[in-house]
């Protein structure tokens, strides 16, 4: 269990998480809940915030900026925004 445990303590295990929840709840809601399709764009853009994360994350190891739940939040605040954007 522990060793279950340091893996999902990896901030590139949490960010990844946190993307693929994201592209997995956008593209539930552009199939099943909004009156049209999410396009290809704004389905990138929670990815993108994943690399931007791991490329600051390689030079800025100890910086706030890489502080791994404001990009975990970023990532779902993007999909929040974009699922009501699209409600709209």
């Amino acid at each position: 269990m522990s060793k279950l445990k340091e893996i999902i303590k990896s901030p590139h295990v949490q960010i990844a998480l946190a993307t693929g929840i994201s592209i997995i709840v956008m593209a539930y809601f552009s199939k099943r809940i909004l009156p049209k399709p999410i396009g290809y764009l704004p389905t990138a853009i929670p990815p993108f915030l994943m690399v931007v994360y791991e490329a600051l994350l390689e030079r800025y190891k100890t910086k706030k900026i890489c502080t791994t739940w404001y990009w975990v939040v970023a990532i779902f605040s993007t999909t929040a925004l974009i699922i009501i954007l699209y409600w709209i």
